[in-house]
Parts: structure tokens; C-alpha cells; sequence
């Protein structure tokens, strides 16, 4: 590992040729994380958690970072390119950990069905991915589909948390009828 790094705006290290950008983004994936004062993941909106987190989950490239980058702080791609390289893996590193705190607290909601409702088909489902939490979020009506992508993750996630405690109440509650009859 290289003991010196040149302090290069991110423009030049996207030129840089790639044996010696691999070696810079090792380095930089192991700096200090910064947000540069942007608000904790909490305050997101729940779209852009969840298209960062798709993001992430993928094979990304340098354009999309700076898409994440311009999403979370509202900077323009020249602004970003301007900066050095080193501040921007210190915040692609903040989003890196976000995501991944993120992701734990959403272990929260893993909801594990029941053989009558596997038998049911309710794995149907999953191909509607995130689209399925806002519609039911929603209502069903496609009109409050924005607002509910524009809500705070936190407010939605609480509410998730609620509604998978709601279920498994009236599980429970449906078992304790029965039991007594």
C-alpha cells in the first residue's frame, strides 16, 4: 500500500488510470466517514433510502455515487467533481454506513409467514418489492404515493414496526379466542 496519496479533486481520479484508482478507493473506503452536515439517515426521505439502498445492493459505478451525492446534499455534479477525492470516499463512506445501519434496523421487519399463508401463495408478492409498502402505506390510492416516498424513513419505518405488531397481535389474539371455545 502507497504511504503518500496526491490530493486530487474527484474529477482527476475518475481519469486516473485504474490499477492506481483501485489503490486510492481501497485507501478511501477506509477513511473516517463524514457527512459533510447533511442529517442523519433517519430524516430521508423513504424513497431515497430505498433507491440508495437498491443502488448499493448492485454493481454501482462513479455516476451513480455522484447521483447519491447530488440526491442527499443537492450539490451539482460540478461542485462534486471540484471536490478532493478523499472528501468524497469520507461521505461515500458515511452512505456506505447509513445503508448498512439501515438494513439492520429493517432485520426489525422480516416477517416470517405461516404455512397456511405460504400455502396461500403469499410470496406472490415480492415482485412488487418496495412498490407494495407504499401502496398499502397509501391506501391503494396512487395519488399519495409521492407523499408517502417523500416521508421521513423514520416516521415510515415506525409505522411499518406498528403494523407488524398489529398482525402478530391480532394472530395472537385469534389464537386466544379459539383456545377458549
Amino acid at each position: 500500500m502507497r504511504e503518500t496519496y496526491k490530493k486530487y479533486t474527484f474529477k482527476k481520479f475518475l481519469s486516473l488510470d485504474p490499477a492506481l484508482m483501485q489503490e486510492y478507493e481501497s485507501t478511501g473506503l477506509l477513511l473516517k466517514p463524514d457527512s459533510w452536515g447533511i442529517n442523519d439517515f433517519m430524516s430521508w426521505s423513504y424513497i431515497t433510502v430505498k433507491e440508495i439502498q437498491l443502488t448499493l445492493s448492485e454493481d454501482y459505478d462513479y455516476e451513480q455515487v455522484i447521483n447519491i451525492i447530488k440526491e442527499l446534499t443537492g450539490m451539482s455534479v460540478k461542485k462534486i467533481l471540484r471536490k478532493s477525492w478523499i472528501d468524497i470516499f469520507k461521505f461515500i463512506k458515511f452512505v456506505l454506513n447509513s445503508i448498512e445501519r439501515i438494513n439492520e434496523l429493517e432485520k426489525k421487519l422480516i416477517y416470517e409467514p405461516d404455512a397456511d399463508e405460504q400455502n396461500a401463495g403469499i410470496e406472490m408478492y415480492n415482485e412488487f418489492g418496495v412498490f407494495a409498502t407504499i401502496d398499502r402505506l397509501a391506501g391503494g390510492d396512487p395519488l399519495k404515493y409521492d407523499e408517502i416516498g417523500k416521508t421521513e424513513f423514520s416516521v415510515i419505518f415506525v409505522k411499518l414496526r406498528l403494523n407488524q405488531v398489529d398482525v402478530q397481535f391480532a394472530k395472537n389474539y385469534q389464537k386466544v379466542i379459539m383456545n377458549k371455545k
